[in-house]
């Protein structure tokens, strides 16, 4: 197929059903008839008298002024006959019915063979929509007919040309469907066309005029962007044994706005095998003042009349995301794999046996049984801090799943690795298609540059895994965890949430052995939230103390499907090495540090819960028992300022499960306890002398259910963000407490 896609209906292309597609022109009679070029019918043409026949779409089809189309007709004699020529016109309207053509493409004219095979190469006009054409219909044309004489219509099609998504060449540069106007003999060199095609029915042939280099350019300059990378590609075709392994060369040539040469891009060197169609391409950036650009076709000859034959040329400003941190042929392997290296268990190949985008992929062959692993060849810079995201395209065999792991290795200033983000991921059999696997993180401080580390896992050698398609960017799902100055807490910075059509999000702690714990958020546990925007930052008190935590990011679709990211651990700050921290989970804004006196850490109790039943005629008693009660015991503390002392009564007062923090050095775990009776007497009996014991029954709980309300990094810099004036805050808050917490709005 020449069109894509074809905007014909079905039925109007094949009239596999009936010929209600097509209208009658003048002195034309339409039936159904069982001869055919695809499928089992045709349209029939008969003419009424001798002269023309011609058929007419019923109805006109959408277009877009300025888009490029073309179109084709299979046509054929039902008996045969000599001198008969075929054509197809498009008119276009601005209408879908009614109104006069705002003008008209048409094919230069094909003489029907004489016999009744199918006419091919077919009529093909090339032509672009004008200003102001929202339709068009499709007139096919057939001259030279005697009385009752009829020829045959079959797949015809109409709509955009099938051309590399992006391609800056007309359709007719591209793959010489109606001459070889856009290409001019630069050397040694004569052009025609030839029937042996990639695509469509017809290619460029070069045929060279002695030994020597053969050059082939394009007639005219497209514009191009200076500083954009872009490819030049074509199929190229060697015809006949002599010029197997010569060398073809795609080359990239850049001119200023006045049309003067400026300089070519680096080109490879190909060695197409003789009578195969195979892909050239070359990747270059556009230099300073280069708006314009051709593409240059070379092939080394080795005598007079040697021929090559060039279809579906390209010239393409290269498909990069925005931000790209990586060069197309990294991306895309489009000219070779000098991106990427093998570091262990395997060899890498470009092929183009599977491409995701464009025409090749990386192929990656384990040499023995066990881990394959391959890298980007050099490390990419990056900002600290900034997230970036890797996304890979892999295909694995059909019968066996693989499993892997991704891996973004942070690299300092003087090139040494500082540490990495791994994630594993297990890929089911393919059954032929392709996996996207998105790994994403935050660079960390101190980052310069960035390395990609792929690893196939336990790969079984001479499998076959293709790698294409791999975008670098900054953006992607990323967890940025920071401690809260003098808060003991941590605060995570969450972005990319809305990125790749997640539906909810979960946000857990991770401790050094591997432990996960939900960070409470202001609804509860932050396990399942609704996405509803890029980014989020959630406060945690609860994290342990003087001893390294990271934060799991995972989101997930509503189909279960997900990705997720790791934080870079960060270590809360301690007080000193005799308080606790006392902390209200519900409102972290109540807490406070306390002197543990001496002696005064607890002597924990837990309680049996058993009777001892005598037996009559038995020494030994019955015992039933339960599990032991939770711990229970009495924490002495001491205050020694009235602000440590309202700070204790504002933080008990309240009756709430709290939170103690030991010192890390003390080895105790961090525990949610319930306050009995609390005494608080003076350290001397002096008025005026403000220290304080204080004796605080505990008894050990289950963490709280529930969220936390408000923020203990609260400031009066946040309050004045938030509001314009004191009017505006006495209007949203009930009370002070309101104003301090930053909840209790009316």
């Amino acid at each position: 197929m020449t069109v894509s896609p074809n905007l014909l209906s079905a039925n109007t292309s094949g009239i596999e059903t009936d010929t209600s597609g097509w209208t009658a022109g003048a002195n034309t009679t339409l039936s159904h008839s069982t001869r055919f070029y695809q499928g089992a019918r045709s349209l029939a043409m008969t003419a009424t008298a001798a002269g023309s026949v011609t058929a007419t779409t019923a109805a006109r089809v959408p277009v877009t002024a300025g888009q490029e189309y073309t179109g084709y007709a299979l046509l054929a004699n039902v008996v045969a006959a000599a001198g008969r020529v075929g054509t197809m016109r498009v008119d276009w309207y601005a209408a879908v019915t009614g109104g006069t053509s705002l003008g008209s493409m048409a094919s230069a004219g094909v003489t029907l063979v004489n016999s009744t095979a199918w006419n091919a190469p077919p009529p093909i006009p090339i032509g672009t929509a004008p200003a102001g054409a929202a339709y068009a219909s499709v007139t096919l044309t057939v001259t030279g007919l005697t009385a009752g004489a009829a020829v045959l219509a079959d797949t015809i099609g109409f709509g955009p040309p099938n051309s590399p998504i992006g391609n800056l060449l007309p359709y007719n540069t591209s793959s010489v469907e109606v001459s070889n106007a856009g290409w001019a003999a630069w050397g040694n060199v004569t052009l025609g066309r030839a029937t042996t095609a990639y695509e469509g029915w017809y290619s460029l042939q070069a045929t060279s005029a002695a030994a020597g280099e053969v050059q082939v350019g394009m007639g005219a300059n497209v514009p191009t962007v200076p500083g954009a990378e872009f490819l030049g590609s074509a199929m190229v075709r060697p015809v006949g044994a002599a010029v197997s392994g010569t060398e073809v060369r795609v080359e990239l040539r850049w001119y200023d706005e006045a049309g003067t040469y400026l300089t070519s891009s680096p080109s490879t060197a190909w060695t197409p095998v003789a009578d195969e169609w195979t892909y050239i391409a070359t990747i270059g950036v556009a230099p300073p003042g280069a708006v314009n650009g051709r593409l240059r076709l070379r092939a080394a000859a080795g005598a007079a009349g040697q021929v090559w034959l060039f279809d579906r040329m390209t010239l393409a400003k290269a498909p990069l995301p925005a931000g790209s941190l990586i060069t197309y042929n990294t991306q895309s392997m489009e000219v070779d794999v000098s991106g990427w290296t093998a570091v262990s268990g395997c060899t890498i190949s470009r092929s183009t046996t599977y491409a995701y985008e464009g025409s090749a992929s990386l192929l990656i062959t384990p040499t023995t049984t066990g881990d394959a692993v391959i890298s980007t060849a050099a490390p990419v810079p990056v900002t600290p801090r900034q997230a970036y995201v890797v996304t890979t395209r892999i295909r694995v065999g059909p019968t066996t799943g693989r499993t892997l792991s991704t891996r973004l290795v942070w690299v300092d200033a003087a090139g040494a690795d500082m540490r990495s983000t791994t994630l594993q991921w297990h890929l089911n059999a393919s059954g032929g298609g392709w996996y996207t696997i998105p790994s994403s993180a935050a660079a960390p401080d101190g980052a310069a540059a960035m390395r990609f580390v792929l690893t196939m896992i336990d790969a079984p050698a001479g499998d076959q895994i293709y790698v294409d398609a791999v975008t670098m960017t900054p953006g992607g799902i990323a967890a940025i965890a920071d401690p809260i100055p003098d808060k003991y807490g941590a605060s995570i910075a969450l972005q990319g949430l809305t990125a790749g059509g997640y539906a909810n999000w979960g946000l857990w702690r991770v401790e050094a052995d591997g432990n996960l714990t939900p960070v409470r958020g202001e609804s509860g546990d932050t396990s399942q939230n609704t996405v509803v925007g890029d980014r989020a930052v959630i406060e945690d008190y609860e994290a342990p103390l003087g001893i390294p935590v990271s934060y799991y990011l995972k989101l997930w679709t509503t189909s279960a499907t997900g990705n997720g990211t790791m934080s870079d651990p960060i270590t809360i700050p301690e007080p000193l090495p005799t308080e606790i921290v006392l902390k209200d989970p519900g409102m972290p804004a109540r807490q406070t540090t306390a002197v543990v006196a001496k002696g005064g850490q607890p002597t924990w109790t837990r309680k049996a819960r058993q009777s001892v039943n005598a037996v009559r005629g038995r020494v030994r008693p019955i015992v039933i028992s339960d599990m032991r009660t939770s711990r229970e015991g009495t924490l002495t503390l001491v205050t020694e300022t009235a602000e440590e002392l309202d700070a204790m009564w504002w933080l008990l007062e309240a009756g709430t499960v709290l939170l103690i923090q030991w010192p890390s050095l003390w080895g105790e775990k961090d525990v949610y306890v319930s306050v009995g009776d609390v005494s608080e007497a003076p350290v001397v009996e002096y008025a005026e002398y403000r220290d304080r014991d204080w004796s605080v029954p505990l008894t050990e709980v289950d963490r709280p259910i529930g969220g936390a309300t408000g923020s203990a990094g609260r400031t009066w810099q946040t309050v004045l963000t938030d509001h314009p004036d004191a009017m505006s805050v006495l209007t949203t808050y009930r009370s002070w407490l309101g104003v301090y917490t930053g909840v209790g709005g009316t």
